[in-house]
């Protein structure tokens, strides 16, 4: 059987279990669970890109943010992909996984970014592979994830390790939080899903993206795609940024808005309530001030309630009297919540080297 064939088996067999499959990617379950200590989703919504040959490592060195010498077929990075001009076109989970290095990102930046690699790689012996219909990708989450899990292989107990097994790999999105994400080859993922969800409850993808959101954590799609430098997602905290490392495309720009820059908007987070469906890229307005930020985020909590990202301008977002709406939509609130991390307020200011 093919994977597209394989693939469809699988969408079929979501059907079967009362999903329906998003254009976007992902699942969605009228009754979304709650309360349980261990879900499972599935999560087509994401997407792989990888680079076979002697010089992959090599290659993608002089092209991301992150230290590709460090990467080891254990441990996995984070990182990102800027244009010249230094905006992030991709952010992603670096992995090794047998002789193929894979960036887990948004799937609908693989072709993009696959595209842009391309026109650099050719003097490279290395190659670039679009697997997005080559995997299933499953997001396994909750208190009791790693039980589940540990059905398949070794629990991974760090951020981005690496566990492989007979149909696939894991590796940990969030260590802190039992947050993995499982790639399994595509005629395998029907039992695998029977098997793990003895131990973890079927949910909706929506449910994964609420949980990476309270994480003030972002995977860049194609409609954010090019709008900010690594700075404005917060991407320096994430550990996605290495300012030891040697040259790569948009460093530059990197590092002057981390040395010299006066960084005035970045990623928060917070809950929007609204009748009106909401969109990423929807602008987001203040009581005395239009156009302060603009989502890049979103997940569906309730039928009025939902879960974001946005990068605001810090002044607006960070002033008390205000209040903030979704521009253009009437009786919407934005709420902004604290990140669970801090931001060196080195990035905010002007310094002298």
């Amino acid at each position: 059987m093919t994977h597209l064939n394989s693939m469809q088996h699988w969408h079929d067999f979501l059907q079967q279990q009362g999903f329906s499959i998003l254009e976007q990617g992902g699942i969605h379950h009228a009754n979304a669970s709650q309360g349980a200590e261990a879900y499972i989703t599935d999560l087509s919504n994401y997407g792989t890109l990888a680079l076979t040959g002697p010089d992959a490592s090599k290659f993608l060195q002089g092209q991301l943010t992150c230290n590709v010498d460090e990467l080891t077929p254990q441990q996995g990075l984070a990182g990102a992909y800027c244009s010249p001009k230094g905006s992030v076109i991709s952010n992603f989970d670096l992995l090794q996984v047998n002789d193929q290095v894979m960036l887990h990102m948004a799937a609908d930046v693989v072709e993009p970014v696959n595209a842009a690699l391309a026109k650099y790689i050719v003097f490279s012996k290395a190659k670039l592979h679009n697997q997005n219909n080559d995997w299933v990708r499953l997001g396994l989450w909750g208190p009791k994830a790693h039980e589940a899990l540990a059905q398949l292989c070794s629990v991974p107990s760090q951020d981005r390790q690496i566990a492989e097994f007979a149909q696939g790999f894991a590796f940990c999105s969030n260590a802190a939080q039992q947050r993995y994400v499982v790639y399994c080859q595509p005629d395998a993922a029907i039992d695998l899903w029977l098997q793990l969800a003895d131990h973890a409850r079927p949910t909706s993808t929506a449910q994964w993206e609420i949980s990476q959101i309270k994480d003030g954590l972002i995977y860049v799609s194609e409609e954010v795609s090019q709008h900010y430098v690594p700075q404005m997602l917060n991407l320096q905290e994430m550990g996605s940024i290495n300012f030891q490392k040697g040259c790569y495309t948009g460093q530059e720009v990197v590092a002057r808005m981390q040395y010299l820059g006066k960084l005035k908007r970045h990623l928060y987070l917070g809950r929007i309530t609204s009748t009106t469906p909401i969109q990423v890229g929807m602008q987001i307005d203040a009581s005395g001030r239009g156009n302060i930020g603009r989502i890049t985020s979103l997940a569906q909590a309730t039928d009025d309630l939902y879960w974001f990202t946005a990068v605001i301008n810090i002044k607006e977002a960070e002033d008390q009297d205000d209040t903030l709406s979704i521009g253009g939509v009437d009786e919407s609130q934005v709420e902004i919540d604290p990140l669970p991390y801090s931001i060196d307020e080195q990035v905010f200011e002007r310094i002298r080297l």
